[in-house]
This record gives structure tokens, C-alpha cells and sequence, in this order.
């Protein structure tokens, strides 16, 4: 499950340090009740906001706030930008809920991305895979061909399945919403959906979603291009054990 093979250093004391400030905040779970609705209601402002805006979306986390629990629209903004906040918050919401699962299957990807985009106007088949070939602008990888796309996610969960418990939950975590990318399932939206299924099964191992700083946006990009399992992993990695250390300033545990 621990398992950091490959990497060396610095990062095994990254990951080392995750384990160690976890059995700290273990010892106060589990997080029940207004708590528990609190510690969700901060990560889903946070993942919602820095998911959107590291694609372009103007909106403020404070404006994200309003959004997501007000329902309000913010002037200033185009009408999609509101649509896809209130999209993600859906969509976090969902793949919150399959926490105790602990698992993802191929269908609730398809919710996932059904949800966060079917409101947004001119958005091209919500919930569908992609049927048309897609380039990433600024990238040079080249995507699977769309008819390949339906056996690509399959063999997708079945490396799910087949490899989940072999790595650390970080490792594992990053290698999904990485493979996940590099299948480009859908015409749009595949960076949010990968992020969010990053960040539940982050979840679902007792650890905490990552944002991705507006900041370090260059870095995230340039980590996905990079496309090595090591250096992604060690990226989201560093962000995690950020997460951590906030989280654990909030409960007062340091």
C-alpha cells in the first residue's frame, strides 16, 4: 500500500512526512456531523475554484463561494463561467458521495462529466465520450484516436483495479488523473473530471483533495507534458502534504 518505489530522496521524505502528519490527524477521526459538513464545504469551494480557474475561469473563490452555496449569479462574468462553477460543485457533491465506496467505475466518470457540463451552453455532449479527434493547444502529445476511446477507459478501470493497492495513495492518485488525461475521453472537461477523480480517490484513502495553485499552473501543465508517472507523482505529492500542513494549522493540531 506504502509502497514508493522509484522514488528517491527528498520525495521519499515527502511521502514519509504524509504518512506521519496523517497518523496525527487519524487520531482525532472520524470527522462526524457539522464537522464533517464543514471540512467538505471548504474543499469543495477550494477544488471548485482552482479547477476552474487553472482552465481559464474568471471567477474569485470568494465569488465561487457565493455560487455554490447562494446560487447566485456574479455580474461582470459570462453566463458559462456561473454554469461552470455550479457544474463542478454538482459534480464534487457526486463524487464525494462515493467515498465509503472506494471505488470509481466507468459510469460514474460519465455522471461526473454529465453533471458538470450539461448545463453550460454550447457545451458538446455531456456525459458522452468524444466522437471527433482532439489536439491540446501547446502540447505535443498525441491523444487516443476517439474510436479507441471506449476500450481505452475500460482497460482504464481495469487498471484501476489490478493496481490500486500496489502503490502509495498519492502515487495512485496522481497515475489516475494522469492516465486519465492522456485518454482525453471527452471533447471538454477532461481536466476538471480528471482532477475530481484524482481527489476522490485521495478521499476515499482517508487523505485530502489537492488544489492546483492558479500559481502553478505552468508547473502542473508542464508536469502532465512531461508525461512520467515520477514527476507527477512527485508534484501532486508536494501539494498534498500542503494540503496536510494546512489542515492540520485549522484543527489546531500543530
Amino acid at each position: 500500500m506504502n509502497r514508493v518505489k522509484a522514488y528517491r530522496g527528498y520525495f521519499v521524505s515527502c511521502f514519509e512526512e504524509i504518512n506521519n502528519r496523517m497518523k496525527i490527524i487519524n487520531e482525532i477521526r472520524p470527522f462526524e456531523g457539522g464537522y464533517l459538513q464543514q471540512i467538505n464545504q471548504f474543499f469543495k469551494i477550494e477544488t471548485t475554484y482552482s479547477s476552474n480557474a487553472i482552465e481559464g475561469n474568471t471567477h474569485t473563490l470568494e465569488e465561487t463561494k457565493v455560487i455554490l452555496e447562494d446560487g447566485i449569479t456574479i455580474g461582470g462574468h459570462p453566463l458559462r463561467e456561473f454554469y461552470e462553477v455550479a457544474g463542478h460543485g454538482r459534480s464534487y457533491d457526486y463524487m464525494f458521495s462515493l467515498i465509503k465506496k472506494r471505488d470509481i467505475t466507468e459510469k460514474d466518470i460519465l455522471y461526473c462529466h454529465k453533471l458538470f457540463s450539461q448545463n453550460i451552453p454550447g457545451f458538446i455532449n455531456p456525459g458522452e465520450y468524444r466522437n471527433i479527434e482532439v489536439i491540446i493547444s501547446g502540447s505535443n502529445k498525441v491523444l487516443s484516436k476517439a474510436e479507441d476511446v471506449p476500450l481505452e477507459m475500460k482497460r482504464y478501470i481495469e487498471w484501476i483495479h489490478e493496481e490500486r493497492d500496489k502503490h502509495h495513495p498519492v502515487i495512485f492518485a496522481s497515475e489516475a488523473h494522469r492516465k486519465l488525461v492522456n485518454i482525453h475521453p471527452f471533447t471538454d472537461g477532461n481536466g476538471r473530471i480528471s482532477r475530481l477523480v484524482m481527489n476522490t480517490f485521495l478521499y476515499q484513502d482517508k487523505l485530502f483533495p489537492v488544489s492546483i495553485p492558479v500559481l502553478r499552473r505552468i508547473d502542473y501543465y508542464n508536469a502532465l507534458e512531461k508525461n512520467k508517472s515520477e514527476n507527477f507523482g512527485n508534484f501532486i505529492a508536494e501539494l498534498e502534504l500542503q494540503t496536510i500542513k494546512d489542515v492540520m494549522r485549522y484543527l489546531h493540531l500543530v
